[in-house]
Formats: structure tokens, C-alpha cells, sequence
């Protein structure tokens, strides 16, 4: 790579038509590239031919030093076979390497392709709502302006005529009041892609729908009551609640049960994530009861869930509700998420002082070796165990652990 002996961030350079078309070329090429590494545009006849043309060394050198202009920005970098006796600046095979898209863009004065699309996409809109006025919004400009803000990323590409009946098809559905859940919507709207309308409310009110239209897909809860189980002396369905993350964690707790959890119904909740608040509505979630449970425990699980919440002074104890998943900030977040309709919500003692352990002693892994560097720290979860101890510990450590890695057989039943 031939680079100054002291390159630093400079001042922006020129925009000479030179190095503009050759930060055209490679944005675009990076616009195109399917592939993995860093981006390069060969500086060939084809792409530089003032390069391959010039008749006298001062015409080269005067190109080299824009070329070394454009390179100090840190924008691109510019790479070079080493050299060779009475071998040319082109015999080298120059090369620009793309740093950074963004700012190169910029400078350039280049729209991505993606933006580009949206653009032509929102003018042929409104040019179509204004040759068919049945089809257009209520507020044409409302949406408009929503699409310039939240793009729906996955419709660019395609021919600007069948994206726009897409959007009709959804705006038909919509005045249509038909109830219907909204990844079906979606499949009939978006060429059968089920996921494109999750978490586009603001789209869907803007087109017209009316509340509660569209419904998620309920949460499924899979249930293991325990068989038999005493609260306070009396006969009761389960001592506690505990939330399970993992199915496999889930299953184990179920087939073995010890001390620990003797009397606790065991709850697995897949992908309840970040939507928590259905789990206590009826239309909003499912029970399934794991054999060899029997339906008779099921009056008392559904006053538990979906009857309010009551206190000690109401004479009917509420069972404590607790949270075991991986000792990482997702599994944080679900606990938080679980303190949003169980407000005393608390993580598993049990369980999680045997995960704290083992990553005090060095267990764990880094975040970006199990596809977890995107997680984000939750700050705090309003559990005191979380917030006073288990989260100070990943911020500490800078790894996680995974719940599978607890002795399911050695955990404490008396670390509540």
C-alpha cells in the first residue's frame, strides 16, 4: 500500500472531474458488491484513462498528488504492487480501496441507489394518487412524508409500478376494516413476504386502518405445571411462576425436577420478547399444557394470567414470578420486559448465581464470538439482583454465558 509516511485526516480536496469520476466508480461498485472485504476499483484504461494517456511524467505526478489528496481524507486508500525497475505508475496495477461510503458520498455529491429509488418511488406515487384519486390516502403528503422518513427497505429494487400496487393493495385492505392479522397483510400485500408491516403502525393508521385491525400473532406459552405442590400449607396448582428462556433448559427443569423447583410452574415463552404486555391478554396469548400435565391445572393458571393481579391484603397470596435465561443483555432485557406486567419480577437465584459463578472463574464467551456483539446494555432492569449484581458482572467481564452451561442437578434450592 503506498501511503504518505505521515497521513492524517486533511482538508477536503478539490473536487476535480478526475477524482470525481473515480469516487463515482467505486461507490458504485460498492453499491453492486455482493461480496465479503473491502471494496476496489482497478485504476485500469477503462476506469482511468487519463492515467494510461498522459504523454510526459508532470502530467502523471500532478495526478498522483490528487490522488494523494483524495487518499489523506481517509475516505479511500490507494494500493500498489511494489515497485519494479523502469516500471510505470500503471504498471503498479493501482488500485482505491473504499474506507469510508459515507463521507466519499458526500464530498462526491453521489445518491446511493437506495435513496435514489425512494425518491423516484414517492414522485411516482404522487403522480399515480394523482391520475387515480380512489386509491391515494386520505392525506397523500402524510404518507409521503412517513415513506421519506421510515422507507420500507426491503420494497427497493423493485419496478416502481408493482411496488405501488403494492401499497394500493394494503391501502384497500385497510379501508376494508376487515380484521386480520398483520403478517397475513403483509404476505398479500408484499409479494408474500410475511414480516415487511411489523412494526408499522404509523404506516397502517396513515393508509387508513382502524384500531385493533391488525393483530399480532399471540404469544404461545408452553406450560409444565408441577403435579402436585403446597403454598402456605394449603392445596394449590404452583408455589411460583418461572419464566424458562431456553427451550432446552425448559424441557430439562420439566422432566427432572428438584427442590429448586419442585412447585414452580414452568413457563417457556418463545419470542415474547419486547411485546410482554400480550402475555396477560387472552386474545393476545396461547396456553399449551406439556404432557403429562392435565387440563384440571389450567383454571388456576389462567387466574393467575389473565385475572388482575391481587395482594396479600386480599387474602389470596400471589405466587412470586421469576426469570432464568442466559446470563447476556438480551436475557436482561427480557427480564425487563417481564417487570413491565409483573412488576416484581425477579431473575432466579438459583439458576443465575451458578451462571455468576462460573463467569467470575473465566467461563463465558466474548459477544461477537456467539452473534451477540449487537446487543445492547439495558441499563438497569428494576430487579436488584439484575441491576446490584449480574449486570456490574457482564460489564466487568465482557463476556456471557449461556443458561445451558448451569448443573441443572447441583442447583441450590435455597438461593432465593
Amino acid at each position: 500500500m503506498d501511503t504518505p509516511a505521515s497521513r492524517s485526516i486533511s482538508a477536503v480536496p478539490s473536487r476535480h472531474p478526475f477524482l470525481l469520476h473515480l469516487a463515482r466508480l467505486l461507490l458504485a461498485k460498492a453499491e453492486r458488491s455482493t461480496a465479503q472485504g473491502p471494496v476496489r476499483l482497478p485504476l485500469d484504461r477503462k476506469a482511468a484513462p487519463e492515467l494510461h494517456d498522459a504523454v510526459d511524467a508532470d502530467e502523471i505526478q500532478l495526478l498522483r498528488m490528487q490522488l494523494d489528496d483524495l487518499c489523506a481524507t481517509g475516505w479511500v486508500a490507494l494500493l500498489l504492487e511494489a515497485p519494479r525497475a523502469f516500471a510505470s505508475f500503471s504498471d503498479r496495477k493501482p488500485r482505491l480501496e473504499l474506507c469510508d461510503f459515507d463521507a466519499l458520498a458526500a464530498w462526491a455529491g453521489y445518491t446511493p441507489q437506495a435513496q435514489r429509488w425512494r425518491q423516484q418511488w414517492r414522485t411516482h406515487l404522487a403522480a399515480h394518487w394523482a391520475a387515480h384519486p380512489e386509491e391515494a390516502p386520505v392525506d397523500p403528503a402524510a404518507v409521503l412524508d412517513h415513506l421519506a422518513r421510515s422507507p420500507l427497505v426491503p420494497m427497493e429494487g423493485l419496478p416502481l409500478e408493482e411496488a405501488t400496487r403494492s401499497l394500493s393493495t394494503l391501502t384497500a385492505l385497510c379501508r376494508s376494516g376487515r380484521p386480520i392479522a398483520v403478517r397475513e397483510a403483509s404476505a398479500r400485500a408484499f409479494q408474500g413476504r410475511s414480516k415487511l408491516l411489523d412494526h408499522r403502525e404509523e404506516l397502517l393508521r396513515l393508509l387508513g386502518c382502524v384500531p385493533g385491525q391488525f393483530t399480532e400473532a399471540p404469544i404461545q406459552l408452553l406450560l409444565a405445571p408441577p403435579s402436585s405442590a403446597t403454598h402456605d400449607g394449603r392445596a394449590s396448582a404452583f408455589n411460583d411462576v418461572l419464566f424458562v428462556e431456553n427451550l432446552v433448559t425448559f424441557e430439562h427443569m420439566a422432566d427432572v425436577r428438584t427442590s429448586a423447583w419442585m412447585g414452580s410452574l414452568l413457563v417457556y415463552a418463545a419470542g415474547f420478547r419486547g411485546s410482554a404486555r400480550r402475555l396477560r391478554s387472552r386474545a393476545g396469548c396461547r396456553l399449551y399444557l406439556r404432557t403429562p400435565a392435565s387440563a384440571a391445572s389450567l383454571p388456576a393458571i389462567e387466574s393467575w394470567l389473565f385475572e388482575p393481579l391481587v395482594d396479600e391484603r386480599s387474602g389470596v397470596p400471589v405466587p412470586p414470578v421469576y426469570f432464568f435465561g442466559d446470563l447476556d443483555h438480551a436475557g436482561m432485557q427480557i427480564l425487563a420486559s417481564l417487570r413491565e406486567v409483573f412488576p416484581d419480577a425477579s431473575a432466579w437465584r438459583p439458576g443465575y448465581m451458578q451462571l455468576a459463578s462460573l463467569l467470575a472463574a473465566g467461563a463465558g464467551h466474548l459477544p461477537e464470538l456467539a452473534a451477540k456483539a449487537q446487543q445492547t446494555d439495558p441499563g438497569r432492569t428494576g430487579c436488584a439482583y439484575a441491576d446490584d449484581a449480574l449486570l456490574p458482572l457482564l460489564r466487568s467481564h465482557g463476556r456471557f454465558i449461556d443458561q445451558e452451561a448451569v448443573d441443572l442437578d447441583h442447583v441450590d434450592g435455597l438461593a432465593r
